[in-house]
């Protein structure tokens, strides 16, 4: 089937459904469509119109036939028909985790994944995450301030990015950091009906989903929901027992999630990340900054302070280098100090 007809198929998904579900049926069956019998000069037209609009935008329409299109996201039931991609989406195929949680959080809920996801960048891991405020944009700027990629999945059009306020941080994903990614036509308004739709996009892409920060009726927990029934491992951070920003994160611990609380649980846990973990633990190269920290813990324990002090390395940029050195199993900590193993 010809990208013309994908693109008309998709925009029939969100605006006829009733019909959708009868040629998408017809599609399933026959794994073809056929144009005159199922599409009317409008739909065709349309689609043109979408495609040519893409070119203008420097977007790609990538479809379930492209070679660009994500392996893992066509294993989940209900595969998008396409994706509008506004960047670099050439590392779907790798190491993906998703990090989500509420617009709303917290400062620890913001430090933690912020972390997580700088950590898991410097392994050459994927982030990805649904471009929201609070926990998805700490996600997304976590990997980018380690160098690494990351995906933001977005429920509007490519030409409305959501919410406006993070508009040059998507600017900043496309240019040199991933990709802004969206399966809703151009002019699509981000209602909530489109939001499951995108979370689903979310779980898809990714091994394992990860929820830093969650209240109880957050729209993250339907991304780890998803997640589980598409056989994705679902983890949860465990909050405060007395702050509502973390009811939601402690339920999902009840109900069946895995509690961490550092990066390497999940490299441990997930099969896939497995042979990463082990192979960046064992490699005997190390960075400028790495080398700075080993020098100042051969002979004492430090604190972050301290090891700021004496490498000239600010204690923000630290957290996440301690971080991925710990996972490595180059160092320990200790009572907030840390020492060389």
């Amino acid at each position: 089937m010809n990208l013309v007809r994908y693109v008309a198929l998709n925009s029939m998904r969100f605006k006829e459904r009733r019909r959708f579900s009868k040629v998408y049926r017809y599609f399933l069956e026959n794994n073809t469509i056929s144009t005159k019998e199922f599409f009317s000069d409008t739909d065709l037209k349309f689609a043109e119109a979408e495609i040519k609009k893409a070119k203008s935008l420097d977007v790609k329409i990538v479809t379930m036939e492209d070679e660009d299109y994500p392996f893992l996201l066509k294993e989940i039931s209900d595969p998008p028909l396409v994706l509008y991609v506004k960047g670099d989406l050439s590392s779907s195929g790798k190491y993906l985790i998703s990090i989500v949680g509420s617009r709303k959080c917290t400062k620890y809920g913001q430090t933690v994944a912020q972390k997580f996801a700088a950590s898991f960048a410097r392994f050459g891991i994927i982030m990805v995450s649904g471009l929201a405020l609070g926990i998805d944009s700490a996600a997304h700027s976590g990997a980018i301030t380690a160098g690494g990629k990351t995906f933001a999945v977005i429920g509007s059009g490519l030409d409305r990015i959501y919410p406006a306020s993070n508009k040059f941080l998507a600017e900043k994903i496309y240019s040199d950091y991933g990709a802004v990614i969206s399966e809703f036509p151009f002019g699509t308004e981000p209602k909530p009906f489109n939001f499951p739709f995108r979370n689903r996009i979310i779980s898809g892409l990714s091994y394992a989903t990860i929820v830093v920060e969650a209240a109880k009726k957050s729209g993250s927990l339907i991304t780890a929901r998803l997640a589980a029934e598409q056989g994705r491992d679902v983890f949860a951070v465990p909050g405060n027992i007395t702050s509502k920003m973390s009811e939601g994160t402690n339920m999902l611990i009840k109900d069946g999630a895995i509690p961490i609380t550092e990066p390497n649980d999940v490299l441990t846990y997930v099969s896939v990340f497995k042979g990463l973990f082990v192979e960046k633990a064992k490699s005997k190269k190390f960075s400028a900054d790495e080398e700075k920290v080993i020098s100042v813990l051969d002979n004492s324990m430090e604190t972050l302070m301290g090891i700021s002090e004496k490498t000239g390395i600010s204690e923000q940029k630290l957290i996440s280098l301690l971080t991925y050195m710990e996972v490595k199993g180059l160092i320990k900590r200790n009572g907030g100090r840390y020492f060389k193993v």
